[in-house]
């Protein structure tokens, strides 16, 4: 009779070895996501300084087209209210409105007129204002930073930075204190004075915690307003943490998502990564326009 060849059986994984397997690709997985998670941080961080420095150049690019004066924190722009109530085709509304023309948001700047006898702000003329339907339901990337995780589209129209209010003051007729010319009343240098800096949308606690750009709600630092000011108030607020949907942070003050810090955007265009260790002193010295005061070594 014919040899009969008897075909061994293939060899698969045991259970023990599956279990090896899985527990490697655990450990391996482990050791990737915190890279993975600062690789992230660090675009989402730059995404942000890159949005801030837009803001600061476009804030240039409005004083420059509008003699000098930068827009104010909230009110009337480009038209002073020392030269009257109101002038037809003036912008009512915070920094971040009057800045839409200059940050790519023209047309949405255009839905914002309304005509003759609706803003009683501005003496009841044709004016841009905040409150149109398309302004106040916009979502703009700009004003917007990644890693604010308070944002949400269910809440549009908000921003991921606020305004300083040594420099953005209120521009109405009543108890303002005008506008600041560019860089004319910027006396302490404009790469030394803060005009922006980051501020989460939506925090627990403070005056201003609803970030809603197109009114004051940007505002921190206001003497105006009676936030906390001087050398000895509360710096920055930085590695800002979730309260539900909401940042565990005060809203009169700049605050930031990112632990190691807080991007500002300067006067002079420039943006820079502040440590959240900087002094108050320091802090307040960089948010005064004509303080005469010299950064701290810790800036």
């Amino acid at each position: 009779m014919p040899g009969v060849r008897v075909l061994g059986r293939s060899r698969g994984f045991t259970l023990i070895e599956l279990l090896v397997v899985i527990a490697i690709i655990a450990v391996l997985i482990g050791l990737l996501l915190p890279a993975v998670q600062k690789v992230r941080e660090a675009a989402a961080r730059m995404s942000c300084s890159n949005n801030m420095k837009q803001l600061s150049l476009a804030t240039i690019a409005c004083a420059d087209a509008n003699g000098g004066n930068l827009p104010p924190g909230i009110g009337l722009y480009p038209t002073t209210v020392s030269t009257g109530v109101g002038s037809d085709n003036n912008g009512d509304g915070g920094t971040f409105f009057h800045l839409l023309p200059h940050i790519e948001q023209g047309n949405l700047y255009k839905t914002a007129l309304v005509g003759a006898g609706v803003d009683d702000r501005n003496g009841y003329r044709t004016t841009y204002s905040q409150w149109t339907t398309q302004v106040q339901n916009s979502k703009v990337k700009t004003l917007m930073c990644p890693s604010d995780f308070t944002q949400s589209d269910s809440r549009p129209a908000r921003s991921s930075y606020g305004t300083n209010g040594q420099i953005f003051h209120t521009n109405y007729q009543w108890g303002n204190n005008g506008l600041l010319k560019y860089p004319t009343h910027i006396t302490d240098g404009t790469s030394n004075t803060i005009f922006y800096a980051e501020k989460i949308a939506w925090c627990n606690g403070g005056n201003y915690n609803d970030n809603y750009w197109p009114d004051w709600g940007p505002m921190f630092s206001s003497s105006e307003y009676g936030n906390p000011t001087g050398a000895s108030a509360p710096g920055p607020q930085v590695g800002v943490r979730a309260t539900g949907s909401q940042g565990i942070c005060v809203g009169d003050r700049a605050s930031s998502p990112h632990s190691s810090g807080i991007n500002v955007a300067m006067g002079d265009g420039s943006v820079r990564h502040v440590s959240g260790s900087v002094s108050t002193a320091t802090w307040w010295s960089a948010l005064t326009p004509a303080g005469n005061e010299v950064l701290g070594s810790n800036w």
